[in-house]
């Protein structure tokens, strides 16, 4: 109860190398009481990385609205003060007070009292290294129900890997160039080979990723819409055509035919998701049946099951896998079509047979979707 031992320094490891992104723990380690100079804006923190033959400072300002010391700049803290690094720091020097005090040690930073072989208390440095000192064995106490791991923490357990934490949230933060999240201590290589491959930096790679196909899914993945032959006739009115998504001028050239694209109607040609805005629709009528833009008339019909049944031939003479990222989702619209429009289906086929009408496909897309 009077002097810290090893396990009661790790909660202090663990929230300053969260909250000192650009040390590593061995320089947190190696941290003694003269490294610190507190201000009243902050902490001034002179770092040692023995490996980079490199000294550096750093500054670590106080959140104003959190602190509630009454005198930051006396390195004596009495214990209290906000969850930022000034703070934490301040909080652990007060710790080692007695044991700077009644030991003759050096004023490591992390000086921890362990009784030796059960004779005598000895004062040292934390070493974090001897059997129920590690820092499994911090984890381990403080693993299971009701505790702050209730789950455990996936192993290794070794606190080097609160560090790639901190990269990765500066990853997630900063985005950018390789160089940009290389930062300024170490080469884009070191980066690449011991931090970019995270398990951490995979995920959130791979939830952006995801994001982003789902907004492109969504933008190029829509519905046609079927417009029943009674409301063909009012599709210039504009309560009609508002309802449809579209002005009363293009309602009317609807009606008219003059937006036919083979299959379907288009709302707008010059503006699908699937080309460049501006520039006339190119994978028509691959793509209609998918298309927000689509309108389809019953009197189309006999096309569709023309298409449908190009669909079906298409599936005997492509391989399985090209088959379905091409056509599965044409045909799955298809039969959504049609299970709407079930009592004009017999009606449709007998018009294919009467006028022996055949499909009409562009050049370009048997060349694009059919081999």
């Amino acid at each position: 109860m009077l002097f810290p031992r090893e396990i009661d320094l790790h909660p202090f490891r663990v929230l300053l190398l969260l909250g000192m992104t650009d040390c590593t723990s061995e320089e947190l380690h190696a941290l003694q009481v003269p490294d610190l100079e507190f201000s009243a804006q902050g902490v001034r923190i002179v770092q040692t990385k023995e490996r980079a033959e490199r000294v550096r400072a750093d500054f670590h300002l106080v959140d104003a609205a959190e602190d509630t010391s009454d005198e930051p700049g006396d390195k004596v803290y009495p214990g209290r003060g906000a969850w930022h690094v000034p703070g934490l720091l301040r909080r652990l020097v007060e710790v080692n007070a007695l044991t700077r005090e009644v030991f003759n040690c050096q004023p490591w930073l992390f000086t921890a009292v362990e009784s030796r072989r059960s004779v005598r208390m000895d004062a040292a440095l934390a070493a974090f290294q001897d059997p129920g000192r590690r820092f499994t064995h911090w984890l381990e106490r403080h693993s299971g129900v009701g505790r702050p791991f209730p789950k455990g923490v996936s192993r290794p357990h070794d606190v080097r890997r609160l560090r790639k934490t901190a990269r990765t949230t500066r990853v997630v933060a900063l985005g950018g160039t390789l160089t940009d999240l290389a930062g300024d201590d170490r080469s884009v290589r070191v980066f690449q080979q011991h931090y970019a491959h995270g398990t951490t930096a995979h995920v959130l790679a791979g939830a952006a990723m995801n994001r982003a196909q789902s907004k492109v899914f969504a933008k190029v993945t829509g519905k046609a819409t079927l417009v029943r032959p009674e409301d063909e006739a009012h599709l210039g009115e504009p309560e009609v055509a508002a309802a449809l998504g579209v002005t009363p001028e293009q309602g009317a050239d609807l009606r008219d035919g003059e937006l036919d694209m083979g299959v379907s109607n288009c709302k707008d040609p010059h503006n699908s998701p699937h080309s460049v805005p501006g520039k006339l629709c190119h994978v028509a009528p691959a793509m209609c049946m998918i298309c927000d833009n689509a309108v389809v008339f019953v009197s189309q019909l006999p096309q569709q099951l023309l298409l449908f049944d190009h669909i079906q031939h298409m599936r005997d003479v492509l391989p399985p896998k090209t088959w379905h990222s091409v056509w599965a989702r044409q045909e799955a619209a298809l039969k959504q079509v049609f299970e709407e429009c079930a009592d004009h289906i017999d009606a449709a086929r007998k018009v294919i047979e009467e006028q022996a009408l055949t499909l009409n496909l562009p050049l370009g897309m048997r060349t694009e979707y059919d081999r």
